[in-house]
């Protein structure tokens, strides 16, 4: 019996664990930076599995390790959800873990608790069919992504030293392999001002019509930025995303005001490349910017402050890893797998935009059902998924 029948005979006999862990993960509450329920199950599915090592690091993050190679396959899904504030629009309850129609619903189902479940038990069926002596896999259920994208994975790869051959991230994408994303970078413009009363405002400057000049050389730049198309066809985009006052009252003219800039990046806008851009927006005008940076603690109680400044990268179609991965698909899915660049950010822009790691995104279900009402992940697509990290980890030839 070859590898590929190994696994399918495993997963048949598995199944119902896999999805009966999917949903768990699904029915415990884990918002970001407030994760541990989820870690402590998952470090105890873990352990249960039988993995080599099961390590919790300081950020939260939960590593688990099935063998002792020095070529390295990791896999990464993180545990934190955003909020639900939209419940009484939920056909099922966000957090019932309830399975409808072939698909498990619920806040967290593809974004990413199916794929966690998905990359636990492929490390267990490797462990069972047995990996070269050569590889190491680790799966890692990392924390606080949705709020800061890569800097939990960032401190671990920081405190473990550890530097993977090849990084897989689980987020959803259909099971089709994202060869690259766009970054982000978040940025403050603040216009300083002449605070005086309300009812005289001659006697002051209102720094908000102090920003009119700037907010339309933004939105001049988002008009711009949409014709200029890299060699990938991906193009930049800027948004003003909030704006607010410094103020004694509502009967005042502020002291000053700020806009914050949401500014998705594509390959070759780097920092100098992003400083630049913002030194024109500004030009002229007594404005002043910044990168929009966010302390924060996570559940272990780690505080860390994040940098908004999230590189876009890419990998090699031809790559060894991209092969691996379209092989594993070919073996489980026998079609061709679809090779794409995905929109949205990741943990990938550490492992790769900041650490130069070979990586991949590459997940089960939809990612269009991410964060709304309703969020679901389709079954089949996990329990694919799973087959296809094992089949990656047992190849070893990433």
């Amino acid at each position: 019996m070859n590898d590929e029948s190994r696994i399918k005979k495993i997963i048949d006999e598995i199944a119902q664990d896999v999805i009966d862990f999917a949903v768990k993960l699904v029915q415990t509450k884990s918002m970001t930076c407030s994760e541990k329920p989820v870690a402590e199950i998952v470090a105890d599915k873990m352990r249960r599995l039988g993995y080599d090592e099961v390590t919790i690091d300081p950020c939260g993050n939960v590593i688990g390790r099935v063998g002792s190679g020095k070529n390295v396959l990791f896999f990464d899904s993180h545990m934190d959800t955003v909020a639900v504030n939209d419940g009484p629009k939920w056909k099922y309850p966000p957090f019932g873990g309830e399975i409808h129609d072939g698909k498990i619903y619920g806040r967290g189902a593809v974004d990413m608790k199916c794929p966690l479940a998905a990359s636990v038990y492929a490390g267990y069926i490797a462990k069972q069919i047995g990996i070269p002596d050569n590889v190491t896999v680790m799966v890692s259920a990392s924390c606080m992504e949705e709020d800061y994208d890569g800097e939990a994975v960032r401190e671990y790869f920081s405190w473990s030293s550890l530097k993977p051959n090849a990084v897989v991230i689980c987020e959803p994408t259909d099971l089709k392999i994202a060869t690259g994303h766009r970054g982000r970078a978040l940025l403050e413009i603040n216009m300083p001002g002449k605070s005086c009363h309300a009812s005289a405002p001659e006697n002051g400057i209102n720094p908000v019509y102090l920003l009119s000049s700037v907010i339309k050389r933004v939105e001049q730049l988002c008009t711009d930025l949409a014709a200029q198309k890299n060699v990938s066809g991906e193009c930049g985009s800027v948004t003003i995303s909030n704006i607010y006052c410094n103020t004694a009252s509502n009967n005042s003219v502020p002291m000053d005001a700020t806009i914050i800039l949401d500014r998705r990046l594509v390959t070759g806008e780097d920092k100098k490349f992003i400083e630049k851009e913002m030194d024109s927006l500004v030009a002229g005008t007594p404005a002043t910017w910044k990168y929009s940076d966010i302390p924060g603690v996570s559940w272990t109680g780690m505080n860390f402050m994040f940098h908004s400044f999230l590189p876009a990268w890419d990998i090699d179609e031809n790559s060894s890893l991209v092969k691996a991965a379209a092989e594993a698909y070919k073996s489980i899915r026998k079609s061709e797998p679809v090779l794409f660049h995905m929109g949205a950010c990741t943990n990938g822009v550490a492992t790769a935009g900041m650490l130069g790691l070979p990586t991949i995104v590459f997940g089960p279900g939809d990612i269009s059902t991410a964060h709304s009402a309703d969020e679901c992940c389709d079954i089949q697509s996990m329990l694919d998924a799973c087959c296809m990290y094992a089949q990656m980890a047992v190849q070893g030839k990433f």
